[in-house]
């Protein structure tokens, strides 16, 4: 699990990431990526493997800001790509608002859309005990599910041991990962105003919305936006703003860094 260095008022709201999910994007646009035709099940599994060779050989990724709400909701995206920088696996990683569930959601894409989705995921059950639940669904290339088989076990490390069982159709969506991936509707970084603790100051990002997600990154150098924005903060709340970022890490502790931004329209 991560651990995150923030300053006191701004508990939950610093962000980790990199700076290259707009390029990335833009580059995805420009490749065509072949759409395959599963025949079956297993035809999937294997293409999934392949994908995982092919990104992990790669080495490419497309971060996401970190994003929370006041109350504890976090997303975190994390895009795999391959060598031609088109996407091929979207890493969702979630915790919801009241502390009872989060994990990682993966999708598994033919053409842009999931063939194949898989959801690991610690919750607490109705009766308050704790279970790790490992989910799989398959889509057609439309995108329509046409099956789901899960395990469950109390603890993740115990997984591995069970045996995949049919489940209800579970399908989900990639809307909001890739809403935070690009900075989009609830996850628009717009400027909301700065924090000073101690040594160090943070300028604050989210959309112009008091129930939306929020980010901090921590200001090492100030470059003409934040001058800009430091002239005149109330001016500028609510400000359409592009951001690159850095993460550091100090004795296990990551913490993200702003690395330059401008307006946009």
């Amino acid at each position: 699990m991560k651990k995150y260095i923030f300053p006191v008022l701004l508990i939950g709201l610093v962000s980790c990431g990199s700076d290259n999910s707009t390029q990335n994007s833009e580059k995805e646009k420009e490749k065509k990526t072949i759409v395959k035709h599963f025949k079956n099940e297993a035809e999937m599994d294997e293409h999934l493997l392949q994908l995982k060779k092919i990104t992990e050989s790669s080495g490419l990724t497309a971060n996401s800001l970190h994003y929370e709400k006041g109350d504890g909701t976090m997303v975190e995206v994390i895009g795999h790509l391959d060598t031609a920088s088109v996407l091929q696996i979207l890493e969702e990683q979630f915790s919801d608002g009241n502390g009872k569930t989060n994990g990682t959601r993966f999708y598994y894409l033919n053409d842009g859309k999931p063939f194949m989705t898989q959801e690991l995921i610690d919750q607490i059950d109705g009766t308050n005990e704790a279970v790790f639940i490992d989910r799989i669904s398959y889509y057609d290339e439309k995108g329509k599910i046409i099956k789901t088989k899960e395990r469950t076990a109390s603890f993740q490390d115990d997984i591995n041991k069970k045996s995949y069982k049919p489940a209800p159709l579970h399908p989900i969506k990639m809307d909001r990962a890739m809403d935070a991936l690009n900075s989009e509707k609830e996850f628009a970084t717009t400027f909301q105003g700065f924090v000073h603790q101690d040594m160090f100051s943070y300028v604050i990002l989210g959309p112009d919305d008091p129930n939306g997600f929020t980010t901090a990154l921590r200001l090492d150098y100030k470059d003409q936006l934040i001058n800009i924005l430091y002239s005149e903060p109330e001016k500028y709340i609510g400000a359409k703003v592009k951001v690159n970022f850095e993460v550091h890490d100090d004795r296990g502790f990551e913490f993200q860094v702003y690395a330059g931004g401008k307006f946009v329209d």
